[in-house]
């Protein structure tokens, strides 16, 4: 027997005080108010599974000990002979998370979304978005933008013309009902569906860009079951598009973000990640890609955000540690990102 003893991060935040988003007790993640940013708006996720703590926002990470020592000023050390003390005489509460399973190589989730993909259609209002933020009906095509499927007759047909070629366990965005049967991930808002491509355009994954935001406030999101009974979680992938062979590269946040800056600038080499934070996998592209001066184009909350702030500045050690120059730009504020800038700007130059 392990002499270490763990405990629930779930039953270790709530004697924190940490205020939960929902509380389902079989459930493997959970979203909170992050105690060490300020947050209100619950970026802090909690991995029952894994034991780990992480916030969006801030970049706060640990386990359950950290959490509890962080949070009151204690050593690991400290917090776990306290925590130990604590539960000596309270059981630690049976936790049974549902297993998450693997996930499946590239080539592998490449072929399911593209015939996914192939098979869904893109709804009159996100075509007319998409052509509004200055994408023309060629490259909506190219990127393969499409609208998440609403009705569940026609999920469950695109399902089953799925399973006839390819086995759907390890796929994010995929997972089995209460009764077995297969599903996948729906938002009852809808949204459009992002390919996230490497740079030989092979789809890693899939974002969703909802059609009404969260209750967080978050527009975007992934096609990833985590949680879910027979799920799969996603990776932070880097998206790349645009000129593969140019040796400097411009990075934003967000894939569509990163679709419409590069056709605005002329399809110029775009990096995009899918968050400031998230940018896990950024070095490894950039060194794959041998990419020697990367312009930061991203978003200018940077401003007034201290955590973005921060977060940008751990992107440029990151750059300056692997050798790889790069330089900083900004714009007007009133357009957050640089999608919104070069259109804007697109339309200022056919209007004069």
């Amino acid at each position: 027997m392990c002499e270490y003893m763990s405990f629930d991060i779930i039953e270790v935040a709530k004697r924190c005080g940490v205020k939960l988003y929902q509380y389902e007790s079989r459930s493997a993640e959970f979203k909170a108010r992050c105690p060490f940013c300020g947050d209100i708006k619950y970026h802090l996720g909690l991995n029952r599974a894994k034991e780990q703590f992480h916030c969006f926002r801030c970049n706060e990470k640990g386990n359950s000990v950290s959490l509890y020592a962080k949070i009151y000023g204690l050593s690991n050390k400290e917090a776990y002979e306290t925590l130990k003390r604590l539960y000596n005489d309270e059981p630690i509460p049976a936790v049974c998370p549902e297993p998450e399973k693997p996930i499946r190589s590239l080539k592998e989730r490449h072929n399911v979304y593209y015939d996914l993909l192939n098979m869904l259609k893109l709804h009159p209002k996100h075509y007319n978005n998409l052509i509004n933020r200055g994408l023309t009906f060629n490259e909506i095509y190219r990127f393969m933008y499409k609208s998440m499927p609403m009705e569940s007759v026609y999920r469950e047909r695109v399902i089953k013309e799925l399973e006839k070629k390819h086995d759907l366990d390890g796929i994010p965005g995929f997972y089995r009902d209460k009764d077995g049967c297969r599903k996948m991930y729906i938002n009852k808002y809808g949204g459009i569906l992002i390919p996230v491509c490497d740079k030989d355009g092979y789809i890693q994954g899939l974002q969703v860009r909802l059609d009404l935001a969260s209750s967080e406030g978050k527009k975007f999101r992934w096609f990833s079951t985590n949680g879910y009974p027979g799920g799969t979680g996603v990776k932070s992938w880097v998206h790349v598009v645009g000129d593969t062979s140019s040796k400097t590269a411009y990075l934003t946040e967000g894939p569509m973000k990163g679709d419409i800056s590069s056709v605005l600038s002329g399809c110029k080499l775009f990096l995009a990640v899918p968050g400031v934070n998230a940018v896990d996998h950024l070095a490894g592209t950039i060194s794959d890609m041998d990419i020697k001066r990367v312009n930061l184009v991203l978003d200018m909350d940077k401003r007034k955000n201290v955590n973005v702030q921060a977060a940008v500045e751990r992107i440029k050690d990151c750059l300056a540690d692997m050798g790889v120059e790069y330089t900083e730009y900004n714009w007007n504020p009133r357009y957050n990102g640089i999608d919104d800038y070069m259109a804007a700007k697109k339309l200022r130059l056919r209007a004069a």
